[in-house]
């Protein structure tokens, strides 16, 4: 019974011991590393490698173009609220730290990294701030704005990349393997030499796994499949 009861004290011991290391590890990293407040579900990093939106491939092709309207519709807006202060946009971060980008056209260019804790509470990725004075404001009102303008500018390009990657689908048509990556692979419509390159992201997945660059395949009853 007393060594039931001594071992009980030993294991007591050892528990108590590490929840102390535990909650001493996560006090000390959770104030030096605090993390980035994430995004509502509607934002999308349009920086990303890979970048995905839903479960939707986006080629390089619209990926750019999708960067380039959003600088365009950041621009637009800051210029027709221009008297509501000067317009930033958080569209990135790391750490403890955002990236935020000056929307004015001549500033467009311009970043600037701001410390979490030195924005107004409630700043997330893809909010609208405004400078006043020496101070940083959360526009609520803006950021749903401009969540929806550039939320409804991504669909239709997806929509216009779905029109783009159909074009290049032809039935019958022979093409051939470049690089593949993250379920990407490159092709080359030997049937169309003047046909840039194609991004396919629509790729069957067994026949993904074993393509190698110069392999060919044909696009038949709407498929890809291996050419003999």
């Amino acid at each position: 019974m007393n060594l039931d009861l001594f071992n009980n004290l030993r294991e007591n011991k050892f528990v108590q011991n590490f929840i102390k290391e535990l909650s001493n590890y996560l006090e000390k990293n959770l104030i030096t590393n605090p993390k980035i407040p994430e995004a509502n579900d509607t934002w999308n990093n349009l920086l990303a490698d890979n970048l995905e939106v839903g479960n939707k491939k986006i080629i390089s092709k619209y990926k750019d173009e999708m960067l380039i309207e959003r600088t365009n519709i950041l621009q637009d807006y800051a210029l027709k609220t221009k008297d509501k202060g000067e317009m930033y946009y958080i569209y990135n971060g790391e750490k403890n730290e955002y990236n935020l980008c000056i929307c004015e056209i001549e500033k467009s260019h311009k970043v600037i990294t701001k410390k979490i804790e030195d924005l107004p509470e409630g700043s997330c990725l893809g909010s609208v701030l405004r400078k006043r004075g020496e101070d940083f404001i959360l526009e609520k009102e803006d950021t749903k704005i401009i969540e929806n303008k550039i939320n409804n500018m991504i669909r239709e390009k997806i929509n216009e990349q779905d029109q783009y990657l159909n074009s290049k689908r032809v039935e019958g048509h022979i093409y051939e393997a470049d690089e593949k990556n993250s379920g990407r692979i490159w092709l080359n419509d030997l049937n169309n030499k003047l046909s840039e390159e194609i991004e396919e992201v629509e790729f069957p997945k067994k026949l993904y796994e074993t393509a190698q660059k110069g392999d060919r395949f044909i696009f038949r009853n709407g498929e890809y499949q291996k050419y003999q």
